[in-house]
């Protein structure tokens, strides 16, 4: 299995367990947090006015997992690169 996979699988698990009311849904708030610390252990440079923008407070609520799947795929999966093995 390739590594945005297994990524995916740790994220969608750090998703369902902010989803404490288990209706499909993680608040904007929590998000940002969850994704700032993505950009931190993934050593991603963060683009927090991207992440603003995305999670703007201008509509209700909280965002589902698809709502939240496009930002994950552009600014943060999509720019993961894999571990390279240092020299022998």
């Amino acid at each position: 299995m390739d590594l945005k996979s297994e990524l995916l699988k740790s994220i969608w698990y750090a998703f369902t367990s902010l989803d404490v009311e288990k209706c499909g849904k993680v608040s904007k708030s929590q998000l940002k947090v969850l994704s700032h610390n993505l950009y931190t252990v993934l050593n991603i440079p963060h683009d927090p006015v991207a992440l603003e923008e995305h999670f703007q407070d201008d509509d209700d609520g909280p965002v589902s997992n698809q709502g939240y799947m496009p930002y994950l795929n552009k600014y943060i999966l999509d720019k993961v690169e894999p571990l390279k093995a240092p020299p022998l």
